[in-house]
């Protein structure tokens, strides 16, 4: 029989013995999957409630953190950084990265996850809009329409990682088009329009919960949950991702030219600013603060 383990005594005071304690990398496993849920928690709050950015239902108990590059595979993560589709700065495993997640109602989070339909961040008119690939019934709503995601948001999703959903959903339906039939002008989902969660005006989401006199509030938490809107290079595509149709929608097309639009578009982005800010130690002078800053972010970062 194995002997039994035994403890050196005496034993130290108010606390376990060597081994036995709580590690402080579990700690820090811990905080960085909180940080993730809270930032997409943040992000995906409209009305003052977390609601799914498919559909917009607010009931918690279904409402689920979606992953968009999956975390079991932190191999293809670490592949992105190497290839420069995501900041190298990034958190080292993507299920700690709320860039790489979104706020969904277990049935839109099912069909995600079973490659019924993907994400593609559209430049020319900087939204995230759903498409319907597998031609479900019940996505055929919300199919060319776009979902509550804001460009501007200091967590907003890299735009490049839907790339990789997307080759994953066409190659688990070989036989549909090429060119799927997208609406012109790819409008809000209904649940935007008619809940009133974007306000036309200042071009923004309204986060906070409405004021009781029902006046319409303002919407200063977009510059609080913005990366500066300043720090949003205007990138203009040199391709559309889009071609015309004689129906008079058009056609969402993926080529190389596309792809290199989508990643331009997520270079420029705050949040990527925002992801190279967050993943920077900070711990020197404040002269090599700047000097860092500036060589890692750019001057014109902020």
């Amino acid at each position: 029989m194995t002997p039994l383990f035994t403890f050196p005594l005496p034993l130290s005071p108010n606390q376990p013995p060597a081994g036995y304690g709580w590690a402080e990398r579990d700690m820090s496993i811990i905080s960085t999957i909180t940080a993730f849920r809270t930032g997409i928690n943040q992000r995906d709050t409209f009305l003052g409630r977390p609601r799914c950015v498919i559909c917009g239902i607010p009931t918690h108990m279904i409402l689920q953190h979606c992953h968009i590059i999956r975390d079991s595979e932190p191999k293809v993560w670490t592949d992105l950084k190497d290839r420069g589709w995501i900041p190298p700065q990034a958190k080292i495993e993507p299920r700690h990265e709320p860039r790489d997640g979104l706020l969904m109602c277990n049935n839109h989070h099912t069909l995600f996850d079973g490659y019924a339909f993907f994400i593609r961040f559209l430049p020319d008119i900087r939204k995230f809009v759903l498409v319907n690939y597998s031609n479900e019934p019940i996505l055929q709503q919300y199919h060319g329409k776009a979902i509550a995601l804001d460009i501007r948001h200091r967590y907003a999703p890299f735009p490049s990682l839907f790339i990789i959903h997307e080759m994953r959903v066409r190659g688990f339906h070989p036989f549909e088009p090429l060119e799927p039939a997208m609406p012109d002008g790819s409008p809000w989902q209904d649940w935007i329009l008619s809940d009133s969660v974007f306000d036309n005006a200042s071009d923004s989401f309204k986060r906070d919960s409405p004021p009781d006199d029902g006046a319409n509030s303002d919407n200063d938490d977009t510059d609080d949950d913005s990366f500066g809107t300043q720090s949003q290079t205007q990138f203009q595509p040199t391709t559309m991702s889009t071609g015309d149709t004689s129906s008079g929608g058009r056609r969402l097309m993926l080529n190389a030219d596309v792809i290199a639009d989508i990643l331009a578009a997520t270079h420029a982005m705050p949040s990527w600013k925002a992801c190279q800010v967050d993943g920077t130690s900070w711990t020197g002078t404040g002269q090599e603060n700047i000097q860092k800053y500036v060589s890692t972010i750019g001057a014109a970062g902020h």
